[in-house]
Formats: C-alpha cells, sequence, structure tokens
C-alpha cells in the first residue's frame, strides 16, 4: 500500500489542529477524535484495497531495431466491479529509453484498456523485461494499491532491419524514398528489358523514336543493371569506432547502413558479404545471394561492438583478396583518428586495385568541424581552432589522394551515411563501374 495525496492532506490538516490544540485546550478533544477517524478510515481503506483486482499482459515483437522507436503494449484488465484509475509502469530496459511511460489508465468494471509505450535502444544486443507495477486508488482514495506483475520476456535488438521493410513497402506502392530516391537500378545501354512511357528525367537518348512513332506517346527503352555481382562491406570494429553521433555509435551507423544497401544489392540481384575487422579479422560471411544472404549478414552483426584495438588495414585487405576472388565491390566503413592511420588506409586500399573496387565510406565529425570554425576570443581557443583546422586539411588530403589513386570516397556525416550509401551503390550500377 501506498500512501496518497489525499491522506497526506489530512495528515496535514490534523498536525494544524495540533499546533491549534497546544495553545486552546479546548480544541484537544476534536483533534482526538480526528485521530481516530483518520486512523480508521485509512485502516479500512487498505483493507478494503487488499486482493488483486488487475490482469496484466505485453505484446511487443522478438526483434527491436536500434536507434528506431519500437512499439509495446501492455494489456490491463479489470477483474473486479468497480472502476479502476491510476497508472502503469514497466521495468526498464539496460541501454534503451522508453517513452510515454509511466502511462495513465481508467479501467471500467470488468473491462479491458491497451497501453502503448515506444522503447529506443542505444545498443545492440539481448534484453529480458521483467515486470510490470500498476498502482490505482482505493474506494476512500487514501491509499494506493501497487501490484507488480511478472511478465519475463526475452527480446534481441538487431540493427535496424525495418528500414528494408519500409523500402520494400515503397517498392510495392510505386513510390520513393524522400532521402534515398529511386531504389531502381538502372542498367547501361546494352542490356534492354523492355519499353515504357517516357517519365521526367529520363534522357533523350534513350527514346526509341520508332515506338514513338508508333504509339503515338513518348516511349523510351529501360535498361537492367547487371547481376550476381559481389558487393562486400567491410566494417572497422577499432577503437577509432568508438564515437558517438545522435546517440548511436558510429558501428551502429555504419550497420544500418550497410544492412540497407545489402538489401538493395540483394533485391537488384547480387551477391553480399560482410567482414568485421581491428588488428585482425572477427566475422566474415561470405557473398551470398537472395533472402538467406540477408538474414546471414543480419545474424552475424548482432552482437558486433567496437573495442579499442588498433586498426589493421593491410590485415582486413589481405584476408579479403584470399577469399574474394571475383572482381567486387568492397565497402569499407572507418573512422580516422591520426595521419598515421590515414597512410596505412590509403595504402592499403590502393593494394585492390585494379581487380577490384574499393569504395571507403568516411565518418565525418561533427564536433571537429564545429571546433575548426568557432570564433576564437582567446589564446587557447586559437590553439584549439588550428589543431582542428590541421586534422580536417590532412583529412582532405587523404580524400584526395584516394580519389587520385581511382578510389571512390564518400565523407559523410554518421546520420547520413545510410542514403549517401544507397545512392552512391546505384550510381555505381549505373555507371556500370564494377
Amino acid at each position: 500500500m501506498v500512501p496518497t495525496q489525499r491522506l497526506t492532506a489530512l495528515l496535514f490538516f490534523i498536525a494544524a489542529v495540533a499546533l491549534v490544540a497546544g495553545f486552546v485546550s479546548q480544541v484537544r478533544p476534536a483533534l482526538m477524535a480526528l485521530d481516530a477517524v483518520a486512523v480508521v478510515a485509512a485502516l479500512l481503506d487498505a483493507a478494503l484495497a487488499f486482493g488483486r483486482r488487475v490482469q496484466a499482459e505485453r505484446q511487443t515483437a522478438a526483434i527491436f531495431s536500434v536507434g528506431r522507436a519500437n512499439p509495446v503494449t501492455i494489456t490491463l484488465r479489470n477483474r473486479s466491479g468497480r472502476t479502476l484509475s491510476g497508472t502503469v509502469s514497466d521495468d526498464p530496459l539496460d541501454d534503451c529509453e522508453t517513452k510515454d511511460l509511466p502511462s495513465r489508465f481508467l479501467l471500467p468494471p470488468h473491462a479491458e484498456v491497451h497501453l502503448r509505450y515506444e522503447v529506443h535502444p542505444t545498443r545492440r544486443g539481448p534484453r529480458d523485461f521483467r515486470g510490470v507495477t500498476v498502482r490505482y486508488g482505493s474506494i476512500l482514495g487514501l491509499v494506493a494499491r501497487q501490484e507488480r506483475i511478472e511478465l519475463p520476456a526475452h527480446v534481441d535488438i538487431f540493427p535496424d532491419v525495418h528500414a528494408a521493410r519500409s523500402l520494400e513497402l515503397l517498392r510495392r506502392q510505386g513510390r520513393q524514398d524522400a532521402r534515398l530516391g529511386s531504389l531502381r537500378v538502372r542498367g547501361g545501354d546494352t542490356e534492354f528489358e523492355r519499353l515504357r512511357p517516357y517519365q521526367r528525367g529520363d534522357e533523350a537518348r534513350h527514346i526509341d523514336w520508332r515506338a514513338f512513332a508508333r504509339r503515338d506517346d513518348p516511349t523510351v527503352r529501360q535498361y537492367q543493371a547487371e547481376s550476381n555481382q559481389n558487393v562486400v562491406f567491410a566494417l572497422d570494429v577499432g577503437r577509432a569506432m568508438r564515437g558517438t553521433s545522435k546517440g548511436l555509435s558510429s558501428v551502429d551507423h555504419a550497420l544500418n547502413a550497410a544492412l540497407l544497401a545489402a538489401d538493395v544489392a540483394l533485391r537488384g540481384g547480387d551477391k553480399a558479404g560482410m567482414i568485421a575487422f581491428d588488428d585482425a579479422p572477427r566475422t566474415f560471411v561470405p557473398p551470398m545471394g537472395g533472402r538467406a544472404g540477408g538474414r546471414k549478414l543480419t545474424r552475424a552483426t548482432y552482437a558486433l561492438e567496437a573495442g579499442f584495438a588498433a586498426t589493421d588495414y593491410h590485415a582486413a585487405i589481405s584476408f579479403l583478396q584470399t577469399q574474394v576472388r571475383a572482381r567486387s565491390l568492397f565497402i569499407l566503413f572507418t573512422n580516422l583518428l591520426d595521419p598515421r592511420s590515414a597512410k596505412e588506409l590509403a595504402s592499403a586500399v590502393r593494394g585492390l586495385l585494379p581487380r577490384h573496387l574499393p569504395l571507403c565510406v568516411l565518418m565525418r565529425d561533427r564536433d571537429v568541424e564545429d571546433l575548426a570554425t568557432a570564433p576564437a576570443d582567446t589564446a587557447h581557443d586559437l590553439y584549439v581552432r588550428a589543431a582542428a583546422a590541421e586534422a580536417l586539411a590532412w583529412r582532405d588530403g587523404l580524400i584526395r589522394t584516394l580519389r587520385n589513386s581511382g578510389v571512390l570516397v564518400l565523407d559523410v556525416f554518421p546520420d547520413d551515411v545510410t542514403p549517401e550509401l544507397v545512392k552512391g551503390y546505384l550510381e555505381i550500377k549505373a555507371r556500370r563501374l564494377l
């Protein structure tokens, strides 16, 4: 039992009467009567509140996505003959933020109510739900009955697996994502697929003038992209990827982008694989096609976390070259902390050319860029600004070196990696670079 505000207010009133009774003896009989009434009412209210009156169930998915709002529904049933009003709360999950908890409810006699809240995980891994706590007022409102209902359940937190499902729904509806644009993998000029009506943005050289004349309607030739090609995602899980942006680590941003790009590639007929590495290769999934390939990638990335080891790019690239013989698109996610690691990255990635096509996805740091442009009021501020500008200068120099040697580079902020990577992959396919 938990005292309510009504009981607290009654006790404060009795305390005020007791203060007056200390100076006016005629008030003491009334004080004793008030004490007796308060004690009897509180005991009676507590006695009437005994007994469980609420049943609870929790409905939730078996898999949550990190960085996304995952809905959870709690169903409460009133087993008593009176209306219950109160709050319900669920035990928190580790490394998760909740929204809309505790939630208030009004439960008529022998009725049920559905309460929905959201869980925002910030890290991947297994989690366990425990119990639900329900608190509602008694008949007189002097005490509140608190019931704890154990509802054990297990949930696995994966990278953002719902993004691919959302894009598939947009495909079926003939729509496109606002950030990703059209997800159609356009082909070159040789793999003819079909004729279709002209759409705004189509190239004039693809217009089929004979079909235009026959149909009296602008018609273009549509080409299909070459399929059955390899796309391998190389994910750095060293100490350089331990930074966070908007509540997610750099590894989580990279995983979300890789899984969504892999889904686009697999649906376009390509094969997708993955390697995670720091000072040595840690996890390797050979390129596979179809839905089985997508499921295997998702399971392989379930428990990946960035450690404290220094990244060895040469070891990872050498391992990939021995495991993947066919020409492939290697998409490497990493972050650069110092010029030495930048030189090692450039040397290792250039070793993939010309047999393979490397694409380096570099995570930009907003804090460093803000420091480089922040106003300097003191000498200390000038030194900080100069250091940040120097870090950005050698980073820009590395990007120019990579691009001049034929390496593709995607230099974006962590929260922009997903749309930019998907667009980059589609452009590579359209330009027949692979």
